[in-house]
């Protein structure tokens, strides 16, 4: 067996269909990346001129002409066959270092563990054979970190989808149902974009983020990922048709004060107890809740001619799964539940394209209700889904020396960073 560097072709071919495939190990990530800076390389370990495992690897200099490598979501191989894998390192490793190479990260796309929608373990099946392998033969095991710690997320939340829409749907939360129809009720509408509304998109994103306190990418971040990543990419956009919200209000509320009239007919007939009194005061508290939702529908309605962008959503079509990579909203707009239309928009497309998974992407292994991410999770969770765990990420250290001066620089950085920070 013999790894070598193999053509965009014989990639393409080994990946394609693979149960690991994902968009992060594909041609076209790749040539993002080396636009970004990285040198890449692509490799296959062949037995008799047959391909068993391969890799996108990403490299980054740093310093005395030394190398990082990423195998982003990587390798492509069969883990828990501990002899290909050990020959895979072993070689890789050779290659690294003819390449002035001094470590490597990998963080594999390999389940560990299949939890319940509410994150309780279902059983005591877990992926401890692949882990072994990799500590064994000499891989650093980062650990079941529970947060976002790692280069990419080790939880996500994932909806298993069969059947058509109105089947999946009848399994979503009480509440989910209500804030979908709600979306609609109040006129948000879903379109995917091209790349002249990319400007919008990027916009949207940067609002949530530096509400939100995190970094973000800017537009010219999001061209590049359109350019080399629109065979995988769908951009949607949440926007509100002020004319259908102001109509669909209107006719909610002449039906709320018709059945107002006949309540009122009702007591007028009848002997008025307490079921008609109650029944009285919800119909008009709903009325007057239409009257002032009608007023901000009329309001819009004055101001906008034309659509209103309110929310955007990046989704990707990533080996079996469809995967939501990241979203966002404006602020002022989140009344409108925008998300939750963003999402709905997401199912429908998965089933119309034949995906039986989606894969709603980040969350932490923190179910608590007083963490902090609880509410990136209560979300997801409303669809009726199951957490899954990832094994994680592993460092191969290839050049000690290098490697510790590395972490001493980096390290030295952070405090004069943080020295820096403080006058």
């Amino acid at each position: 067996m013999k790894l070598s560097v193999i053509s965009h072709d014989e990639f393409n071919k080994f990946v394609s269909g693979h149960e690991q495939a994902n968009f992060l190990q594909t041609v076209e990530l790749g040539e993002l990346k080396k636009e970004q800076g990285y040198k890449i390389h692509f490799v296959g370990l062949k037995d008799n001129n047959k391909i068993i495992a391969v890799s996108l690897l990403l490299e980054r200099k740093l310093f005395l002409n030394k190398s990082t490598f990423y195998a982003i979501r990587g390798f492509i191989i069969d883990y828990n066959d501990k002899s290909i894998l050990k020959t895979f390192t072993e070689q890789i490793k050779k290659y690294i270092r003819n390449n002035n190479g001094f470590v490597l990260t990998i963080d594999p796309n390999v389940i560990y563990r299949v939890r319940n929608s509410n994150g309780e373990i279902i059983d005591d099946v877990v992926n401890d054979e692949a882990i072994n392998n990799l500590v064994e033969l000499g891989y650093r095991f980062f650990g079941f970190n529970r947060y976002f710690e790692t280069a990419q997320i080790r939880w996500s939340y994932v909806l298993d989808v069969t059947g058509d829409y109105d089947k999946v749907s009848s399994n979503f939360s009480k509440s989910t149902r209500k804030n979908i129809d709600l979306t609609h009720q109040k006129g948000v509408k879903v379109k995917r974009i091209d790349e002249q509304e990319l400007p919008i998109f990027a916009s949207i994103l940067e609002q949530t983020a530096k509400r939100k306190q995190f970094g973000y990418r800017s537009l010219a971040y999001y061209k590049q990922f359109y350019k080399h990543l629109q065979k995988y990419s769908v951009f949607y956009l949440a926007y509100i048709d002020p004319k259908a919200y102001y109509e669909n209000t209107l006719n909610l509320l002449k039906l709320k004060q018709d059945e107002n009239k006949e309540i009122l007919a009702k007591m007028s007939k009848e002997k008025v107890g307490k079921n008609l009194k109650q029944q009285l005061a919800i119909s008009n508290s709903l009325i007057s809740k239409y009257q002032d939702e009608l007023m901000k529908a009329e309001e819009l309605l004055k101001k906008h001619d034309d659509i209103i962008p309110i929310a955007a959503l990046l989704s990707m079509k990533s080996g079996r799964e469809y995967l939501t990579l990241s979203s966002g909203y404006i602020e002022q707009y989140r009344d409108f539940m925008p998300k939750y239309a963003l999402y709905e928009q997401h199912i429908k497309d998965a089933i119309e394209w034949g995906y039986k998974r989606i894969n709603f992407y980040g969350i932490t292994g923190d179910f608590n209700k007083d963490s902090e991410y609880y509410g990136i999770y209560e979300f997801k969770k409303g669809f009726n889904g199951c957490v899954v765990e990832l094994i994680g990420e592993f460092t191969l250290i290839i050049n000690s020396g290098y490697y510790y001066l590395f972490k001493i620089l980096s390290w030295l950085k952070k405090l004069i960073s943080k020295k820096a920070l403080k006058y």
